[in-house]
C-alpha cells in the first residue's frame, strides 16, 4: 500500500472512529467523490427529498480528493469528515466508487446503497477489470477491497445482475431493479422536459430548423486522474460534409479537463456543452447520439432516437477495458470507423429498421420506466432507513 493510500486509510478511521463516540443520527449522506457537485441520481434524490419537506437532514459529499482543486490538508479533513458521517449517518447513498466506504465496517444502524451513476452493464469496471490495463491490481484489492459494505444497489434491469454482482463482488440479493433509476424520471415528465429543453437551446444558441447531433464520448486513458478525449473523430470534415444542416453539441466524458477544439472552421457548427451538469437534458435537444463506450446509449434508448457509435479503437478498447457483451452485435445502432462514412450515415433520415433496434434494446434495458422511480426511492429505502 502506498503512503498516500496508507494515509488516507487513517484519515477516514479516525473520523470513523470519532464518529462512533456519538448514537446515529436521521441523517441521509448523498456522497460522490468524482464531481464537485451531484448530478444524475444523487441529484434527483436530493431534490425529491427537498420537495417532500421530509425532516431527515441531508448532507452533501461531492468531492475529488487529492485532486488539483483540493490541497492537502483540505483533502484530510474531507476524509476525516467522510468517516465520521458513515459512522453516524442512518443511510449513506454513493454513486460510484467511493473510497471511505470500502475502508471501515459499517455500525449498526446504518446502511450503505450505492445508486451508481450508469444504466445497463456496457463496458466492464471494478473487479471485473481487475489485472487489465483500466482497473487495479490483484494485489492492491487483496490489500484494501472495492466496492464492499453496499446493503443494496440499483440496476436498470435485473438481467444486468450478474454483472454487477461480478464488478462489486456482492450477492446477486443485493442488487434490484424493482425501484427504476431515478435520473430516468425526467423523461417521463413532459413540463420538466420541455423546460429543461427550452433552457438547454437558449444556453448555447441553438438555432432553429437544423439538427443536433449530441457527441459523447466517454475518455481514454489507465486512470481517471490522467483522462482524455478520444481523437478519431475529424470534425473539420464532419463540419464540412453536415455544417450545413446540422450543429453538434461535444460533451466530453467529467473526467477530462480539456477543452473543445477552437477552429476557427468549427464556428457556428459546433457547441462545447461539456460544462453542462445533466447530459440528460442535452439528449433532449438533440435528434440523434453519437458515442463509442458511453453507457448514455441506455438513457438515450428511452427517447426512441437513433443512435450511431464511432469506435475506430474497439478493439484496443476491448483489450484495455473489455465489455460485458459482444460490443458489435450488441449496441443498438450502426458502428463505423472513419468519419466520412458517420458523416455520410448522418446525412439520411434513420431507418426504421435502426429505430426499432433502439426501441427494442430499450425494452430489454430496463425493467421499469415511469417517472416514479425517485418517489420509489425516497418512499422504500430512504424513509424506513430513517424510521426509528
Amino acid at each position: 500500500m502506498s503512503p498516500v493510500l496508507a494515509l488516507r486509510v487513517a484519515l477516514v478511521r479516525v473520523g470513523f472512529a470519532l464518529g462512533r463516540l456519538l448514537p446515529v443520527r436521521p441523517r441521509v449522506v448523498l456522497a460522490t467523490s468524482h464531481a464537485d457537485r451531484l448530478g444524475g441520481n444523487l441529484a434527483r434524490i436530493r431534490d425529491e427529498l427537498a420537495g417532500t419537506r421530509r425532516s431527515a437532514r441531508v448532507v452533501v459529499l461531492a468531492w475529488r480528493p487529492w485532486g488539483r482543486r483540493f490541497g492537502r490538508v483540505e483533502a484530510a479533513l474531507a476524509e476525516i469528515r467522510a468517516g465520521f458521517l458513515l459512522a453516524t449517518s442512518r443511510l449513506v447513498v454513493v454513486d460510484d466508487y467511493f473510497f471511505p466506504m470500502y475502508v471501515v465496517r459499517p455500525r449498526p444502524g446504518t446502511r450503505f446503497v450505492q445508486v451508481w451513476h450508469a444504466c445497463g452493464a456496457f463496458k466492464k469496471f471494478g473487479y471485473s477489470v481487475v489485472d487489465k490495463g483500466f482497473g487495479a491490481d490483484e494485489a492492491r484489492v487483496e490489500a484494501l477491497p472495492i466496492h464492499t459494505n453496499y446493503d443494496l444497489c440499483l440496476v436498470s434491469a435485473q438481467r444486468f445482475v450478474p454483472a454487477y454482482a461480478e464488478a462489486f463482488r456482492q450477492p446477486p440479493e443485493r442488487f434490484t431493479a424493482r425501484l427504476g433509476i431515478p435520473r430516468t424520471d425526467l423523461f417521463f415528465d413532459a413540463d420538466r422536459m420541455a423546460a429543461a429543453a427550452a433552457t438547454v437551446r437558449r444556453r448555447y444558441g441553438l438555432p432553429e430548423g437544423k439538427r443536433v447531433i449530441l457527441y459523447a464520448p466517454t475518455f481514454r486513458g489507465e486512470r481517471t486522474t490522467e483522462a482524455r478525449n478520444p481523437d478519431g473523430l475529424d470534425l473539420e470534415v464532419m463540419a464540412r460534409e453536415l455544417g450545413d444542416d446540422a450543429v453538434v453539441l461535444l460533451r466530453a466524458h467529467p473526467f477530462v479537463a480539456a477543452a473543445a477544439p477552437s477552429d476557427p472552421v468549427l464556428a457556428g457548427f459546433l457547441r462545447d456543452v461539456s460544462d453542462h451538469p445533466d447530459i440528460n437534458e442535452l439528449m433532449l435537444v438533440s435528434d440523434v447520439l453519437v458515442t463509442d463506450y458511453s453507457s448514455a446509449m441506455y438513457e438515450y434508448a428511452l427517447l426512441g432516437r437513433p443512435m450511431a457509435f464511432f469506435a475506430p479503437d474497439h478493439e484496443a478498447y476491448e483489450t484495455e477495458r473489455g465489455f460485458y457483451f459482444d460490443f458489435q452485435a450488441g449496441v443498438p445502432g450502426p458502428i463505423f470507423t472513419t468519419t466520412e462514412s458517420l458523416a455520410a450515415w448522418l446525412r439520411t433520415p434513420p431507418a426504421e429498421a435502426d429505430l426499432e433496434r433502439v426501441r427494442r434494446f430499450a425494452a430489454e434495458s430496463f425493467d421499469v420506466a415511469d417517472g416514479a422511480a425517485t418517489r420509489r426511492f425516497v418512499t422504500e429505502v430512504v424513509d424506513p432507513a430513517l424510521a426509528p
